[in-house]
């Protein structure tokens, strides 16, 4: 009994990762080029650092600074 349990529950968490994942790559925007104005939402990446942060429209990229100015 506690096996099927073990198995049922693995599996629960299992879809759900997969759908979690499913879902986030439907919602993906674009990048966002270095050093010029956003003319929409984006993600301005820092390669070195790995981070992410989302730029709204009429903000500049700066990703070696990690931040979206005005």
């Amino acid at each position: 009994m506690l096996k099927t349990f073990a198995a049922a529950l693995l599996l629960t968490v299992a879809t759900s990762l997969s759908a979690a994942q499913a879902m986030g790559h439907k919602h993906m925007l674009p990048s966002c080029a270095e050093g010029q104005q956003a003319a929409a939402t984006c993600v301005c990446s820092n390669a070195m650092s790995g981070h992410h942060i989302v730029c709204k429209k009429g903000q500049w990229c700066h990703s070696f600074l990690d931040a979206c100015a005005k």
